[in-house]
């Protein structure tokens, strides 16, 4: 396991994932902490908050109890974090033994292990997928709402905020965990145009395929009930497309097939995929065709290049944006730090499909021109997307996924 750091519990100028509130619990309920280097244990009895400047402020762990008290020392402990340098500190003084209180040490934040309590990975168990899990205490949240229980209760109250707002006179009756039913959305092509489906089918009302929680709404005395689709997304980007471009598995398509791009021969579909983001197509192919590992310099001439992109090729890219992206649900986008809830209605897709450009940057080679991939950039009205051809292998060359990610403006 990792050493537990500052930017563990706070990213961006904020707490991260609550793991500051975690903190403070464990300190509050006499929990045990695991020191790093095999040091084994500490409980500890107080804390101290160390700035740059050489000033604390101290805190017992008997106060906080106290929320007053809990509220000033998230402060402190984020103004702390917040500062440049090296000399700031949270330390923790406490017994290493869970029944001998006289055996007193102190350590810094930094000597205790990133346990599975800070995101890390339990002894023996599993990686953490932390998307997974903020989806699973989000929905836990949701199905406590009678208690504003859950780890995250002031998330469910921002979302309800939201949809009750867009739906005046509702009010939150149930919700429904789905991530895990993994409805696929297979990419389609027909007559040189690509889409990403729902469930095989050309539609973008997409709600029912990409829900993560479901919940029910409906009119005082539940009357009117109506389902609303929530697609939960952790992290700093938001996935947009991950497909095989081999084919040969169900619902793949056959777009670079190894042995055709070997043989310098483009097919159809591939010619058409390309044609999508104005890639040349000789330099795709010198790409993977002269790729060679022990070679850092640009595999062609003028690997950073920006098309101007219009006509078919223009609508093309734009409808497939607007089939991944889709309609009829809402994004809940939680990148540990800022939750940002909003409508993926039509209005929404077409603005979020919509170039606000037509500049696409194309990297041949990534960004240094020597990897086995191919990097297409480009904005719409909403979002910045970064797509790529690439190998996910690292003894395979040729490409084996297309993938795309997106950020919000």
């Amino acid at each position: 396991m990792a050493k537990l750091a500052f930017d563990q519990l706070f990213r961006n100028g904020k707490p991260y994932m609550k793991r500051d509130d975690v903190l403070i619990d464990r300190i509050a309920n006499g929990k045990l902490f695991e020191l790093s280097d095999g040091r084994g244990y500490l409980k500890v009895f107080d804390i101290v908050v160390r700035f740059q400047d050489g000033s604390e402020s101290k805190y017992k762990s008997s106060d906080l109890s106290n929320e007053s008290v809990v509220r000033i020392l998230k402060a402190e402990m984020l103004s702390c974090a917040n500062q440049k340098g090296g000399k700031k500190k949270i330390l923790l003084t406490g017994s290493q033994s869970d029944h001998d209180d006289s055996l007193i040490a102190t350590y810094s934040l930094t000597d205790l292990e990133k346990t599975h309590h800070f995101g890390g990975q339990k002894l023996g168990g599993p990686k953490v997928n932390l998307g997974n899990l903020y989806e699973a205490e989000l929905a836990n949240s949701f199905n406590n709402f009678v208690d504003h229980g859950g780890k995250y209760p002031d998330h469910v109250t921002t979302i309800l905020k939201a949809i009750c707002h867009a739906e005046p006179g509702t009010c939150f009756v149930s919700a429904k965990q789905e991530g895990g039913a993994n409805k696929p959305r297979p990419m389609r092509e027909t007559n040189g145009a690509f889409y990403i489906s729902a469930e095989g089918k050309n539609t973008k009302d997409i709600g029912k395929t990409v829900t993560d929680i479901t919940l029910t709404i409906a009119k005082p005395g539940g009357q009117g009930k109506k389902k609303i689709y929530l697609s939960v997304k952790f992290g700093d980007t938001l996935s947009f497309f991950n497909i095989g471009v081999r084919g040969g598995g169900r619902d793949a398509l056959s777009i670079f097939p190894k042995q055709n791009l070997q043989e310098g021969n483009l097919p159809q579909m591939g010619k058409d995929y390309l044609d999508m983001f104005n890639i040349d197509h000789q330099k795709f192919l010198d790409i993977f065709q002269k790729y060679d590992p022990n070679d850092k310099t640009p595999t062609v001439d003028n690997y950073k290049e920006s098309y101007q992109i219009t006509g078919t090729a223009k609508k093309n890219l734009e409808n497939f944006c607007a089939s991944g992206i889709g309609y009829g649900y809402w994004m809940v986008h939680y990148d540990g730090s800022s939750l940002h809830c909003y409508e993926v209605n039509k209005t929404f897709m077409e603005r979020a499909s919509k170039l606000s450009s037509n500049k696409i940057d194309i990297d041949y080679g990534g960004s240094q021109g020597y990897g086995k991939r191919v990097n297409i950039n480009f904005s719409t009205q909403e979002y910045d997307f970064s797509f790529n051809i690439r190998s996910k292998s690292g003894s395979e060359v040729y490409p084996t996924h297309s993938n795309g990610d997106y950020f919000k403006k």
